[in-house]
């Protein structure tokens, strides 16, 4: 990941799980908006797995943001339609934190 302004294009949605009841017993998760961010977004790795007999793509992503100490794991990114479960956050101290994720298409 660079240390430049330039760098960072991309303008994506950070989202937060949220837990609301369904009026009937049970739960829902829904996204809470956390603002949108500017990112440098890193492709890496592709692969497959075989989850409930089918084969989807799974593709490793990362995107590095300006420092926020609220971004957790199981958080998600939304850059335009494509959603970004993120797995990890790194962070070194730096100016900037990496949301380490994965998108899964079948």
């Amino acid at each position: 990941m660079s240390e430049a302004i330039g760098a960072m294009r991309a303008r994506v949605r950070l989202e937060s799980p949220l837990r609301v009841s369904d009026n009937i017993g049970g739960a829902a998760i829904t996204w809470s908006n956390q603002g949108d961010v500017w990112a440098e977004i890193d492709a890496g790795g592709a692969g497959q797995s075989a989850a409930f007999d089918t084969a989807p793509s799974v593709a490793a992503y990362s995107f590095a943001i300006n420092r926020r100490t609220d971004a957790r794991a199981g958080w998600r990114v939304v850059w335009g339609a494509r959603v970004f479960p993120i797995l990890a956050v790194r962070d070194e101290g730096g100016a900037r934190i990496e949301l380490v994720t994965e998108e899964e298409k079948l």
